[in-house]
């Protein structure tokens, strides 16, 4: 049975432009049973079978990853035009000099590699993690045993290894269960589900993105993006007076020192007393006149110094979620912020994630959420002015795009929005205390990164250096691990949300050590050949070494010439 050829996706109604392209092909053998063709799907740039295993491994298209460039891409690019087009006499002179030694050391490099051993430049690099019909089978076991020990109603699994050359991504997905009970219709990878705080990478995401555009810095104070009238509160040190504001990457970091959920949260409810979930009517508005509200017990906000203690907030990544999107795409105070318009821009246009969104279950793409005891939960709706911290669901193709981008599956051509994602796995700061409320803390032993918790190899007995972040809703739960040193991660999403006593180790980490455990021994460096192999070949090292001096010798000698005649043609036409 064939699997399809490159498949160009078509545009969807939103104009997402497509940055990959892939081909699909069974996992195993042709006659597996799970060897079925991966059809071929519109909205995303990815082909993957309906159930079971698919794996795809993508073709990058640097052309359609290039036509997406940000007007502060372009000015900067411009920028750097000019300065090449300034460069004074003394530059060049600079220059000329330069590629003077460059030919110099070009001798000493073909001299050396006339004695040096041929390698092959195709061969994959050493601890390529590959996804082989042992470990599918290893975790297809895996996402099995946890499927019948939860009674999960669904569950989607994307995982990220290597491709053999180990420049490309093969993803890989699992798929189990039903996305509504009492449905005859089966989960695949375009099976969507609410991430809930999953989101906060996202967020963290665009605040690489502005980062690296110099629109915003992580040590900008929030106060700067508050709206005329609204005063952010500093932390006041009891023993000096000193004042620390909060900044946007105390935000990114948790380490804010606000709460949880913003003290006014309930007002989004307005006047219903029945109301369950006050996030779709909570505004922006709202959410500035938390700050002239005490956090706890008539304590003023932030609870403590910015920068220091480790309290995860909603809050806190909401506000860094509507600060951002304003940045980007303003909107008035009284309108939810354009918080899906700024990550569009940013990233997910580029990448083709067309099933990434604020809630929306208006195409029956979108699990149904239930709670632990199996009822239906409330739809999470987060889709206002705390969005960036839970707003977005997803589908497994989309998410294995995400964490290959985090990976550094991205061509060198591509946009900043999606090669800045990656920094938001560098260690920002170091957690030492950990709250989980403001009199209950502990010493911790983890960094942060944008949004991602950065734990030690000893950690969970992972094996290697993980990142980490999970996410839960009223009915929903996720959760992506990833091991950037072996450029391996997995994403986990099902639609219930487990009791506290039926936590366990998340499903993602379980996975990731699977994938860790596999790594290949690291093959010996090679040697040199020794002499006496060489004269055996029937070419002295001498009768090596002399050719390649010579032709080196006048490569530099041209190279000169054409930088004085270079050097003189611009002369004389001043």
């Amino acid at each position: 049975m064939q699997c399809p050829q490159i498949v160009e996706p078509e545009k969807s109604t939103q104009a997402r432009r497509h940055a990959l392209w892939s081909t699909c092909s069974p996992p195993h053998q042709r006659n597996s049973p799970m060897a079925t063709t991966c059809p071929a799907r519109a909205r995303v740039p990815l082909t993957l079978q309906r159930s079971h295993v698919c794996q795809c491994v993508f073709i990058r298209s640097p052309a359609r990853v290039g036509a997406v460039v940000s007007r502060a891409e372009a000015s900067t690019a411009e920028r750097r035009k000019t300065a090449v087009n300034m460069r004074t006499p003394r530059r060049r002179r600079h220059r000329s000099l330069t590629a003077t030694a460059a030919a110099t050391a070009a001798i000493a490099a073909l001299s050396t590699s006339a004695v040096a051993p041929a390698l092959a430049s195709d061969q994959p690099p050493v601890n390529i993690v590959e996804m082989t019909p042992e470990l599918t089978k290893k975790m297809q076991h895996e996402v099995d045993t946890f499927f019948a020990k939860h009674d999960l109603p669904g569950l989607s699994v994307a995982v990220v290894t290597p491709a053999r050359a180990g420049s490309d991504p093969v993803i890989t997905t699992f798929v189990a269960g039903t996305p509504t009970l009492g449905s005859s219709e089966l989960v695949d990878a375009t099976t969507q589900f609410e991430l809930g705080s999953e989101t906060k990478v996202f967020t963290a995401d665009l605040l690489a993105y502005l980062v690296a555009t110099d629109r915003v810095s992580l040590d900008d104070p929030v106060q700067l993006f508050a709206p005329a009238g609204v005063e952010v509160p500093e932390w006041t040190d009891p023993q000096t007076g000193a004042t620390t504001a909060i900044t946007l990457g105390d935000l990114a970091t948790h380490q804010a020192g606000l709460l949880d959920a913003p003290p006014n949260l309930g007002a989004g409810c307005g006047a219903d007393p029945g109301c369950e979930n006050p996030r779709p009517g909570y505004t922006q508005t709202m959410l500035w006149d938390a700050f002239a509200q005490p956090c706890l017990n008539g304590q003023p906000c932030p609870m403590y110094q910015p920068g220091t203690d480790w309290l995860y907030s909603d809050w806190g990544f909401g506000l860094l979620g509507t600060i951002l999107a304003n940045v980007l795409d303003p909107v008035i105070e009284t309108e939810p912020p354009a918080y899906q318009s700024a990550l569009d821009q940013a990233f997910l246009d580029a990448l083709g994630m067309s099933s990434t969104e604020l809630e929306f279950h208006g195409d029956g793409r979108l699990a149904t959420p239930y709670k632990a005891d199996g009822t239906n939960a409330f739809h999470w709706d987060n889709t206002n002015a705390i969005s960036g911290a839970g707003g977005l669901i997803s589908d497994a193709t989309d998410m294995g795009t995400w964490v290959a981008a985090h990976l550094g599956y991205v061509p060198s051509t591509a946009p900043i929005g999606v090669q800045a994602m990656a920094d938001t796995l560098q260690p920002i700061s170091d957690i030492t205390m950990s709250c989980s409320i403001p009199d209950q803390c502990g010493p911790a032993h983890f960094q942060m990164g944008l949004g991602w918790e950065l734990h030690h190899a000893a950690t969970h007995d992972v094996g290697a250096a993980w990142a980490f972040k999970n996410g839960l809703t009223d009915g929903s739960s996720t959760d992506t691990a990833l091991a950037p040193s072996l450029r391996v991660g997995v994403t986990t999403m099902y639609n219930k949300r487990l009791s506290d006593t039926d936590q366990g180790l998340p499903l993602a980490i379980t996975l990731l050590k699977l994938l860790v455990a596999d790594q290949p021994a690291p093959e010996p460096a090679p040697s040199a050949a020794p002499q006496a192999a060489l004269a055996e070949s029937g070419q002295p090292t001498a009768e090596l070494i002399v050719p390649g001096m010579m032709a080196a010798g006048f490569v530099a000698i041209g190279l000169l010439l054409i930088i004085r005649r270079r050097g003189h043609g611009r002369r004389s036409t001043r």
